[in-house]
């Protein structure tokens, strides 16, 4: 076997990766770690988090920023301009031989690109798509940009998680990280399902939803207190 050779449970399946910033890399890392190969989709000046430190001393050129080689192991890198025509069909080209897409960009954006839903399976109907949001697809506050600690805060886990009653904020962006499994699970279920019936399938996920289904005792708990 060559060393460069990928194993694993999802060695032969190629994904996508359209992520950024966090949630969508780190599900996406994940079934890297698996075996799939995963080719990261970047703009002509690089995923944004290129710039994010911390970097070694021995780095002057400041080309291994440690917020992206922590969330980008084992992938692959190309540039595209999906702004484009030319980079629009690079990437359906990209489509017809993949399996799986995975996009984090606010809702709507695909669909003005032209490269929503309904354009990608039109390209491979064997395709998954994966969609990640913090509110949802369908969510009045989809134009809003979501952050982690935003999220924290509205669905109340500041609150559960704070000290002298004051609100805190849990010390790590857990919610993206809860969201990037909860789409890499979801994946593998719709890898499962093609199996079955020989067609793709969109996945969606949120960060709302993710930090509800982590409130599994919070949520009764409260209820049950107000009403008795």
């Amino acid at each position: 076997m060559k060393t460069n050779e990928r194993t694993g449970i999802l060695t032969g399946v190629k994904v996508l990766d359209l992520t950024r910033m966090l949630s969508g890399p780190y599900c996406t890392m994940m079934l890297a770690d698996h075996g799939a190969e995963v080719i990261k989709i970047e703009s002509e000046t690089g995923d944004s988090s290129r710039a994010n430190g911390p970097f070694r001393t021995d780095d002057p050129q400041k080309e291994w920023a440690g917020y992206f080689v922590s969330l980008n192991r084992s992938k692959k890198s190309v540039q595209l301009n999906l702004k484009t025509e030319t980079g629009k069909k690079h990437f359906r080209k990209l489509v017809e031989h993949a399996d799986v897409v995975v996009e984090n960009f606010r809702p709507g954006v695909m669909e003005k690109l032209h490269l929503g839903w309904k354009e990608v399976k039109s390209f491979n109907d064997k395709i998954i798509m994966a969609r990640i949001s913090g509110y949802g697809q369908d969510d009045s506050k989809t134009s809003r940009q979501a952050f982690d600690a935003t999220i924290q805060a509205e669905t109340g886990f500041m609150q559960i998680s704070g000290h002298d009653s004051k609100p805190t904020m849990i010390g790590t962006v857990f919610l993206d990280y809860t969201t990037g499994l909860n789409t890499a699970i979801g994946i593998l279920a719709a890898l499962n399902a093609r199996n079955i019936t020989n067609k793709g399938d969109l996945v969606e996920t949120s960060l709302v939803s993710s930090a509800l289904s982590l409130s599994m005792d919070a949520v009764p708990n409260y209820f049950l207190r107000k009403v008795n």
